[in-house]
């Protein structure tokens, strides 16, 4: 009997390859995502810090020009921030979508994958079902050439 053949294993390939892209892209988006997230820590940690700063100055005795343009970095720094926190959000959304599309190539790799499966099941059985037809084909063979096809050469010699 001839080998096992899919004829969907070119198909197959092409699924795997799509998927190992769509794994390569989710690790870079992973990677972006973590580094805007490490961005956005940063910034709002110095986001706290300047108001720490601008409430610790604020205590002190100062002049009244100064106080008035302690806003100024604060207000920056709250906008860097916001920036950044957005940016994290954006790379999270991002994320997800290429995830999503990672996990769709995976399910239609795996189908493929199932059915191939299943179809090399089905051709084991045919294998082995073919071969046990030869296998009872010879097992006939070698019965008639022993006597017949009953076996009764010992009731021959009973009754003789």
């Amino acid at each position: 009997m001839k080998k096992f053949s899919f004829r969907l294993e070119r198909v197959l390939q092409l699924r795997v390859m799509a998927e190992q892209e769509r794994a390569a892209a989710l690790a870079e988006a992973r990677a972006a995502e973590a580094a805007a997230r490490a961005d956005a820590e940063g910034c709002a940690a110095m986001f706290a810090e300047a108001v720490e700063q601008v409430a610790a100055m604020r205590t002190a005795v100062s002049q009244a020009g100064t106080l008035g343009n302690l806003h100024l970095p604060l207000e920056a720094a709250a906008a860097r921030a916001s920036a950044a926190a957005a940016r994290h959000r954006e790379t999270q959304a991002a994320l997800e979508a290429v995830r999503v599309g990672w996990e769709e190539a995976r399910q239609a790799r795996m189908a493929i994958e199932k059915l191939r499966d299943q179809r090399r099941a089905q051709w084991e059985q045919d294998v082995a079902k073919y071969e046990q037809a030869g296998l009872d084909e010879i097992a006939i063979r070698m019965a008639f050439a022993n006597g017949g096809a009953t076996g009764d050469a010992g009731d021959d010699e009973a009754v003789a």
